[in-house]
């Protein structure tokens, strides 16, 4: 366990010029924090900010812009007029479910004489492929329309023409360098096409065909068309948000039966519809459908007109859904395991392989194996009859995985992807060299560094900055998602007041911060474990989303924690604590326990544990220690500060202070009392003896403990002389301040001592001890 309580991720902070973020507050009237994130993401011009807000359908673009769309548009409106057979051929995820479902939509408005056709994943794969065209020509399919598929189908274009098949092709993806030879291809990205924006999702092109179809847009479609948008995840910007916010906002009343089942089977039905709800809610249940059985069910859950129906089908994707989750954690359990049986761990690169692992949801396994190790990963499942792996690929920042399997392909029979994400096939008795050769690039290519993921600071502010005002212009920037990230605010400084755990399996913390008058609560999801790595009253710097908290008709922001850090040094009360049930909780191989001589025995109940007696507080240099452990009281305050100053690079400080000192009296020790005993004393010498000392004393309510002591300094200075049974004043001693007994001094310091630390409130002592480490 490391001591200092370090961010998970790099933070990198980008630089912003004042006078540009002072034009943008006053051009646009923003907050100084929005104008921060508003240039850090190249927006700065007025007219571009004007139109990042002003979210209007207006803003969108002209269909007919994009290449090859007149003429399908006109293919296709023959094709009606003739009462041809029209096929709409989409994909299995969400995108494609949308997609087929849009167009489904649009051809039924127009009348068309329709039918659709998704492949199965297990048996047909991605894509176009010969049998299904096929079946179409024997069904008397005249026109087949893909969406977001085709771009690369060049041979099944073929085949299509030798039929005498309308091909159209609606894609997204990037396109390769031969197009197919299709009777048209839509596609904002193939080379040439004067589209002005190249971003949409393979719904968001389909709308774009149905907007040229129907001579108006098809509002009342928006709300399908920002799922599939939302849950391809391509960038919420320009069209893409316009869609995104449109769309959400058309969901909260959707006039789709089955949208409106699947928002009641999960408890959205009436609320404001997010982004984040589309991305966790909805698009795992449609997609949930073509990885375990059919994305048939998703399609019919679309397009249902049955209330009755719709209510059954999204009950079935909720159900399939669960299964899809119970199969992702198996499968990452057996990964990880196989990970930590063979040490794969230790690999730049992570390839896990397994028979009869599900094709359909490896990649969620391969992105949850990265989460946990930041490493590239690949998942593969073997058939054990042929013997040929599939297999999904995700990588990191730095690690352009397309590069890497292309640097191996002649062991790869099949791949496809892009820097962050891939597919392959491999034949099993290849995988040890694909992994040699992948970790062989990695070794080149990737730096320690490069294994800590980077967090994008939008902002930096301190919490007098943060308002409600702020976080309401903040909501202004919605939808969030991929390219239109909620923005991460790091709070440079705060001191936390309180620590406490949520949840029902206390799982939750929340973190209560202050800076001056200013206090908010800060929310760290499943990072209850960090609550004994924090010290109350320490400084803490916090990444995160800005948020308002509705509790009780009461608004308040609050900070939702992505990361934090705690990069000064951390002091721990631990008094009134048991330390052998508190050391349990720190590492042995960089913490000292440092204790009195007086502690007999107690190195033998410590274990590996460094321990030091105080008086060897010059040792302490000699080791590489982060964290200190003070058992008991230190001999003197002089004593503590050489033993902080004997290690230069700590980190912690925890403190027991378990105190049986001699020296520690109930009663007020000073030179009043001492007067009071030695005239007492000197008056009744005679009748005071070693035996009713104690009762005569206790008659001035002075501790029997507490005489025994100033005995002790009366006879070190000379002033009295104590045999078997008597105490005699001596008549002439020679006058001497306390100060020269020995004892007396042994008592100043161990009182100063106490005071410091066993009296001192926490934050008294936390400010003293970092007023001394850092002091010169």
């Amino acid at each position: 366990m490391k001591l200092m309580l370090k961010a998970k991720k790099r933070w990198h902070i980008q630089e912003t010029d004042a006078d540009e973020i002072e034009k943008i507050v006053r051009d646009n009237g923003v907050h100084p924090l929005i104008a921060q994130i508003l240039a850090k993401r190249g927006l700065k011009e007025k007219e571009v900010i004007s139109r990042y807000f002003g979210v209007d359908a207006s803003l969108m673009y002209d269909p007919f812009l994009m290449a090859d769309m007149k003429k399908a548009v006109e293919r296709i409106h023959q094709a009606i007029l003739k009462n041809e057979k029209i096929l709409i051929y989409g994909d299995y995820d969400a995108d494609g479910v949308t997609s087929t479902t849009l167009l489904l939509k649009v051809l039924s408005i127009l009348d068309a004489d329709f039918s659709y056709y998704i492949p199965n994943r297990f048996t047909e794969g991605y894509g176009l492929n010969h049998d299904a065209i096929e079946e179409a020509y024997r069904n008397g399919i005249k026109v087949i329309i893909t969406v977001d598929t085709g771009i690369s189908a060049v041979k099944e274009a073929e085949l299509a023409k030798d039929l005498g098949i309308t091909l159209i092709i609606t894609d997204h993806h990037q396109p390769p360098a031969v197009l197919p030879d299709a009777f048209a291809v839509i596609n904002p990205k193939r080379p040439g096409d004067g589209y002005p924006f190249k971003e949409l999702a393979g719904v968001g092109v389909a709308f774009k065909l149905a907007h040229a179809l129907l001579g108006r847009m098809p509002i009342e479609l928006l709300d399908i068309v920002a799922i599939g948008t939302i849950a391809d995840l391509v960038p919420l910007v320009d069209e893409n948000r316009i869609i995104a916010s449109l769309g959400l906002k058309q969901l909260e009343q959707t006039a789709h039966l089955g949208i409106k089942a699947l928002l009641r089977e999960n408890g959205l039905a009436n609320k404001k519809v997010t982004a984040g709800h589309i991305g966790y809610i909805i698009a795992p249940r449609i997609n949930a459908s073509g990885r375990l059985d059919t994305a048939g069910h998703a399609v019919r859950l679309f397009i249902t007109e049955d209330e009755a129906e719709a209510k059954e089908i999204a009950k079935l994707l909720d159900q399939i859904n669960q299964e899809r989750q119970s199969l992702v954690d198996q499968i990452t359990d057996e990964a990880l395991q196989i990970i930590n049986t063979i040490g794969l761990d230790r690999d730049k690169v992570i390839i896990v392989a397994k028979e009869n692992w599900n094709v359909g949801v490896i990649g969620i396994v391969a992105s949850r194996i990265l989460e946990k190790y930041y490493k590239p990963t690949i998942i593969l499942s073997i058939d054990p009859e042929t013997k040929i792996a599939k297999g999904s690929a995700r990588s990191i920042e730095g690690y352009d995985i397309y590069q890497a399997l292309t640097a191996a392909k002649d062991l790869l029979p099949h791949y496809g992807g892009h820097p962050a994400a891939a597919g392959l096939s491999i034949n099993e008795i290849n995988i040890p060299d694909l992994r040699s050769r992948l970790n062989k690039l990695a070794d080149e290519w990737l730096s320690d560094e490069d294994f800590t993921p980077i967090e994008k600071v939008d902002a930096v502010c301190s919490l007098q900055d943060i308002s409600l005002e702020l976080i309401k212009q903040i909501e202004q920037m919605e939808p969030f998602g991929m390219g239109n990230p909620s923005p991460r605010i790091l709070i440079n400084q705060a001191e936390i007041s309180d620590l406490t755990v949520l949840g029902n399996e206390k799982q939750h913390l929340k973190i209560n911060v202050k800076d001056k008058n200013k206090y908010m609560e800060a929310l760290f999801f499943k990072k209850s474990d960090l609550i004994k790595d924090i010290a109350p009253l320490s400084k803490v710097q916090l990444l995160g989303e800005l948020t308002l908290n509705n509790w009780k008709g009461q608004v308040k922001p609050q900070i939702i924690v992505r990361d934090l850090q705690i990069p000064y040094l951390q002091i721990f009360d631990w008094r009134k604590s048991d330390l052998m049930k508190r050391i349990k909780d720190i590492s042995f191989t960089d913490t000292a326990l440092i204790y009195s001589n007086k502690l007999k025995g107690f190195t033998e109940q410590t274990g590996d544990y460094l321990t030091f007696p105080y008086d060897d507080w010059h040792k302490l240099k000699e080791y590489n220690l982060r964290s200190v452990v003070f058992v008991d009281l230190p001999p003197s305050v002089d004593v503590m500060i050489k033993t902080l100053k004997a290690i230069p690079e700590l980190e912690r400080i925890y403190y027991i202070f378990n105190s049986d000192d001699k020296l520690s009296f109930p009663m007020k020790v000073n030179r009043n009392l001492f007067k009071q005993v030695y005239l007492a004393l000197k008056e009744n010498s005679s009748l005071i003896t070693k035996t009713n000392i104690e009762h005569y004393f206790n008659k001035f309510e002075i501790d029997s403990n507490v005489i025994e002591f100033v005995l002790n300094i009366f006879e070190e200075l000379g002033f009295i002389t104590v045999n078997e049974k008597r105490i005699t004043v001596n008549p002439n001693p020679k006058k001497k301040d306390l100060i020269h007994s020995s004892l007396y001094r042994r008592y100043i310091e161990q009182e100063e001592v106490r005071q410091l630390f066993l009296y001192s409130n926490h934050y008294k002592l936390k400010t003293w001890f970092i007023n001394q480490y850092y002091s010169k």
